[in-house]
């Protein structure tokens, strides 16, 4: 079988938990195959220094190189082109919910990226998109980690509401907030766990709970590594989805696999995986009200939140790695 190396973000040591890609590769390795991983840096500047050297020097067959907007595109781009030069094959999984909006600033780099390359992506939407402009995309669904978030509705705080992502624009974390003091008018006991590390807005999030007097109703205990995350998705009684742009949806699927209850925005590829009322309640992108309401329903209707729990986890039962790994092992075969 072909040895491959992984191009991407290998942050385990330092941040306690797993990109996809590093689980990917970590699987795949212990299937017998040959796996090299760049990079485990967190600066950019020697990240960057690593992934090119490895590119350039290693000794591989297949290079995998996940693809996201931004400069990590600027990465990518260099990466393929070092590939390209050793005449490796090379294979290109797109992330990165904003990417379609990047893609028409960059037309032309997009094409030289794609060329001679195999493309896939875990969006349905992202495919489509890419599709829609006559590439050849392949569905290749992100796997999630069961055994990491098991399913246990046992101790549940009571109007409890879970957010769990980065401190950044895009995830809209002050969205929270707001929802949060729409609840506390009618559940005055309600609070708000707020997980994730700092991208420059966790301190204009702090404020806002300052402004709005509920801060004293908020926690907020930074990023919490993946043997320690489950405990919180289990023990809350909603999940908010705030976020502008979603590719796969990596830590809808994490609360999906423990069961908790789930409201999100209705936005990339989260209309393609779930069924609203069935397994999630979606809501239009911004709405706060709609979702104030749809966070209520689930504390006030107990048979509603047990219908979306138990549907959420056999929905993310879809994407073990045991039901996705042949996909993998094929495409090293190829």
């Amino acid at each position: 079988m072909n040895s491959v190396l992984f191009i991407g973000n290998f942050l385990f040591r330092s941040r306690g938990s797993h990109s996809v890609s590093e689980f990917i590769a970590n699987e795949l390795e212990n299937e017998g195959l040959t796996v090299y991983k760049a990079s485990h840096a967190e600066n950019r500047v020697v990240r960057l220094a690593q992934i090119i050297y490895h590119t350039a020097f290693k000794k591989y067959s297949l290079l995998h190189i996940d693809v996201f907007s931004g400069k990590s595109f600027f990465f990518a781009r260099i990466t393929a082109r070092i590939g390209k030069m050793r005449s490796k094959k090379i294979i290109l999984t797109l992330h990165g919910g904003a990417l379609h909006e990047y893609y028409h600033r960059r037309e032309i780099a997009f094409k030289k990226l794609f060329q001679n390359a195999y493309v896939q992506t875990p969006s349905n939407y992202l495919k489509l998109f890419f599709e829609q402009r006559n590439f050849q995309i392949t569905y290749s669904p992100n796997p999630v980690v069961l055994a990491n978030f098991p399913y246990l509705r046992k101790e549940i705080k009571p109007f409890s509401i879970l957010w769990v992502r980065a401190f950044t624009e895009i995830y809209n974390p002050k969205i929270a907030v707001l929802v949060l003091q729409k609840v506390l008018e009618e559940f005055p006991e309600a609070t708000l766990t707020m997980i994730g590390p700092d991208k420059g807005m966790r301190k204009a999030t702090e404020q806002l709970t300052n402004q709005l007097n509920v801060s004293h109703r908020v926690v907020m205990p930074g990023p919490v590594s993946n043997d320690k995350l489950y405990e919180y998705y289990q023990s809350h009684a909603v999940y908010i989805n705030t976020t502008s742009y979603e590719s796969f949806g990596g830590s809808v699927m994490e609360a999906a696999s423990c069961g908790v209850p789930i409201v999100s925005f209705s936005v990339g590829e989260i209309p393609y995986l779930w069924t609203d009322e069935a397994n999630i309640l979606l809501c239009d992108l911004g709405d706060i009200d709609k979702m104030t309401v749809q966070v209520k329903r689930i504390l006030t209707d107990t048979n509603l939140g047990t219908r979306l729990s138990t549907n959420a986890r056999e929905r993310a039962e879809d994407f073990s790695w045991h039901k996705i790994k042949n996909h993998w092992l094929e495409l090293m075969k190829k």
